[in-house]
């Protein structure tokens, strides 16, 4: 490429209905004629996938809110490269901004929602309270607790630079052309049961209270196994959100990474776990540099990627794929100009 192009794509999958909890999104930092002399467009791009019963709205705040943090942030007007450092601070930050604002949905919830479940269609439940726990009922199917967050993968990109932090099991992997093969190197953390160090401080924070599923063949998950929110589960251990998890050790302090990609590397892709379910870092990277061949642009390569870990997920044995984002993007060639162009500066989300 000899600009950077960047684009966004989100599709529901077949798990949950269609409904989609997953938000997606490429934001700007400079209108057309604002780019400062010397400098290339910056980025800011996030994928949050929201669970629980307001995880659509939680990853939609959440997601929104640290964008806007960071957008109006002093980085404007700053070369990335030089400004590394203040970025990964404000990277932390945004992401607790994000963090506040899932949370504030807690004060006033919705008295009814419209939701799905397990390749179910959608229905209403209404807000009620089952021994002091608020949960939403709808008559005839379990209730559903009152608890939900968000994962989130955010970058700011500006050329070859890149500012990254997540939370959750959302990821991002950064593509290398080595001539022989494309390669994948994950900059992201896993934040669940199988991560060895986020096991071992979950178990200490409530010893006895909280089971790790983290076995041969489990899944990872946390557990409650006693106290008033005795067997719930969650997927991860970090997360925007999730008040009630938060007193048995979920954090949403995000892992921080920056670098310069090098000569030979050509793209960066983050994504929902509804890819990386199906996909490993390499296969990721051989699909997009392929569409990137056939001469499709970001956006078209991230609405391939997306669409073919959903098929894939739907002829699996399970039969389920889950709702599922992805943000491809490529670097421009080093010592090209400085042009840029984005694919789509839209916003993917099911609220």
């Amino acid at each position: 490429m000899p600009y950077l192009d960047i684009g966004c794509a989100s599709v529901p999958g077949n798990r949950y209905g269609d409904m989609n909890q997953d938000y997606c999104v490429v934001q700007e930092f400079y209108a057309p004629g604002e780019i400062p002399p010397g400098h290339r467009q910056t980025y800011i791009a996030a994928v949050c996938d929201g669970h629980g019963v307001l995880g659509d709205k939680a990853a939609c705040y959440a997601g929104k809110t640290l964008v806007r943090h960071i957008y109006t942030s002093g980085l404007r007007n700053r070369l990335l490269r030089d400004a590394r450092p203040e970025a990964e601070k404000l990277m932390v930050a945004a992401f607790e901004k994000g963090h506040a604002a899932a949370l504030s949905l807690y004060n006033d919830p919705p008295k009814s929602i419209r939701y799905g479940g397990l390749r179910k269609t959608m229905a209403t439940y209404t807000l009620a309270s089952s021994d002091g726990i608020c949960v939403y009922r709808n008559g005839s199917g379990p209730e559903r607790l009152l608890e939900f967050g968000c994962t989130c993968t955010c970058a700011v990109v500006q050329g070859h630079t890149v500012c990254l932090a997540n939370v959750g099991d959302s990821a991002a992997v950064l593509g290398t052309d080595t001539g022989a093969a494309y390669t994948a190197r994950t900059l992201t953390l896993r934040h669940n049961g199988h991560n060895v160090e986020e096991a071992r401080r979950i178990k200490a924070v409530q010893p006895g209270v909280v089971k790790i599923k983290d076995g041969t063949g489990e899944d990872g998950y946390m557990q409650v196994v006693s106290g008033p929110w005795q067997g719930y589960e969650l997927a991860v251990t970090r997360a925007l959100g999730h008040k009630h998890m938060a007193d048995y050790g979920v954090l949403p302090q995000p892992h921080v990474v920056s670098l310069e990609a090098g000569r030979d590397d050509c793209c960066l892709v983050l994504a929902s776990d509804g890819v990386w379910d199906v996909m490993d870092g390499p296969e990721v990277v051989n699909r997009v540099m392929e569409a990137a061949a056939d001469g499709k642009k970001a956006t078209e390569a991230a609405k391939m990627l997306v669409e073919a870990a959903v098929d894939l997920g739907i002829n699996s044995p399970c039969g389920e794929a889950d709702n599922t984002s992805a943000i491809v993007v490529y670097f421009p060639i080093h010592g090209s100009p400085s042009k840029s162009s984005t694919s789509t500066t839209s916003t993917t989300t099911s609220s």
